[in-house]
């Protein structure tokens, strides 16, 4: 099952390449809803790289464990303004993730996240889940950036 979700936010190309290639900017955006704890010490610090697993512990609202989660990127083009990573965790086998956006005048930029979810006989709850968390972080998106719209 696929979620798309797209907002626009207030910066430009360059502006999100800066904060969104740190995995620091993953642990705002998410939170308070999800939080990630890496399972190796320092794992979440500097850019994003691909090829390397990050295996965190996931924790809803930052005190209920759900368990395993790895992330995986596969692709960080800055061509293209895409980043893909490839996804699975306890509750969903597969998470596969794409973000992408383009400069759509000046200073605003459009921006997607889509999301591949396959949970077996949860999927469709996962989905809305997916909907819900995906909004919260393109709001947070929008606080990190420093610019709400």
């Amino acid at each position: 099952m696929i979620a798309r979700i797209s907002t626009r936010l207030a910066c430009s190309e360059r502006d999100l390449w800066q904060k969104i290639i740190e995995p620091r900017s993953l642990q705002f955006v998410a939170s308070p809803l999800v939080s990630f704890e890496p399972l190796q010490q320092g794992a979440l610090s500097g850019e994003w790289q691909v090829g390397i697993p990050y295996p965190l512990k996931l924790y809803f609202l930052k005190v209920i464990p759900l368990g395993r989660h790895t992330i995986q990127l596969v692709r960080i083009d800055r061509e293209t303004n895409t980043i893909v990573s490839q996804e699975s965790g306890r509750l969903a086998r597969v998470w596969n993730h794409t973000i992408s956006f383009r400069e759509v005048a000046q200073d605003v930029v459009s921006y997607t996240d889509e999301i591949e979810i396959q949970a077996g006989w949860l999927t469709p709850a996962i989905w809305l889940f997916s909907q819900l968390f995906y909004r919260h972080r393109q709001r947070r998106w929008k606080v990190l950036l420093g610019k709400q719209q």
